[in-house]
């Protein structure tokens, strides 16, 4: 197979991507996004990459989106589908898991626990907010943000409806949730490969932070998860479509909760799941791609078709 990798320069994982497909005995191409252009026109649309045509040049693309470019690089997936090149991730699935709103939405819908979260864009309506969330204290979370980045815990009222109207006066949406006080400080990473978890490691702050995050300096061990828990990080990337995904997990008084899926998860690094769990996360992803790849040449995954279902 001839695999390109739609990478914005996630070094780490890319080039843990590069060894797996190669000892397969695969051909695989980092396409840096800001590199690719398209054409599109009725006839026939095309795709360039430095300049080069490569609109037909793979049988695979496996996106790794880093959230600043998100916008840019849909376009640029949306293009390789609409020219029917098999992906793995379809771009309307990564647009949703980037919205957390959106995407606790499509959880609601398929009964997914996760914590319960308001949102209003009136600041006259925070106050009712507040009462259907719960007392404090309150997670305050950017719809947009990632790696615990954009996550605040506040303590009071008035607090919150300060950063509710500061956040707000800068036109960056915002949800509150319900603040799991048993779960502070620690969660799970749960990494989806199709239609199984291949890996999973627990989250635990070193500092008392309530965010567990790896990148925030977290600590990380190898976990099992309970059938329970299994259910519910599968029903939850499956809820928008997301077939490579880092599922983030919490253990409530109430049972497991989503707190939040990673649409292009890291899974290298000193604390990362790799190293932790052991596990080739790099091959399962590639062995994934390969077998979507024969299933999409079955007739199986229509990905444009899906996308309208989807919407």
């Amino acid at each position: 197979m001839k695999i390109g990798i739609l990478t914005t320069g996630q070094v780490d994982e890319d080039k843990r991507l590069v060894e797996a497909a190669t000892q397969a005995g695969h051909e695989i191409t980092l396409l840096k996004l800001m590199k690719c252009s398209m054409s599109v026109c009725p006839d026939e649309g095309q795709i360039f990459y430095d300049g080069e045509e490569i609109s037909h040049s793979f049988d695979i693309i496996i996106p790794r989106l880093n959230v600043s470019y998100t916008s840019y690089g849909l376009a640029i997936l949306r293009q390789f589908q609409a020219l029917d090149v098999y992906v793995t991730d379809t771009a309307y699935s990564i647009e949703l898991g980037r919205d957390k709103l959106r995407c606790l939405q499509y959880l609601m819908r398929k009964e997914i626990p996760f914590p319960t979260t308001g949102y209003a864009d009136s600041k006259d309506d925070i106050e009712n907010i507040f009462k259907t969330v719960g007392d404090v204290p309150l997670v305050i979370k950017l719809i947009e943000g990632t790696e615990g980045t954009g996550v605040f815990l506040v303590d009071d009222v008035k607090q919150a409806e300060n950063l509710y109207a500061t956040l707000n006066q800068f036109d960056a949406p915002v949800i509150v949730q319900k603040f799991i006080a048993e779960s502070a400080g620690e969660d799970l990473r749960c990494f989806v490969v199709g239609d199984e978890i291949v890996a999973t490691m627990k989250r635990e702050s070193q500092d008392g932070d309530f965010r567990a995050n790896v990148s925030l300096g977290g600590h990380s061990s190898s976990e099992e998860l309970s059938e329970q828990e299994q259910k519910v990080v599968l029903g939850a990337a499956k809820a928008i479509g997301l077939n490579i995904a880092g599922v983030d997990l919490i253990r409530s008084n109430e049972g497991p909760l989503i707190i939040e899926i990673n649409v292009s998860p890291d899974f290298c690094g000193e604390q990362g799941i790799e190293v932790v769990t052991g596990i080739d996360v790099a091959a399962a992803i590639i062995d994934y791609a390969v077998n979507g790849k024969k299933l999409y040449d079955q007739g199986k995954g229509i990905w444009l078709q899906d996308d309208k279902k989807a919407s």
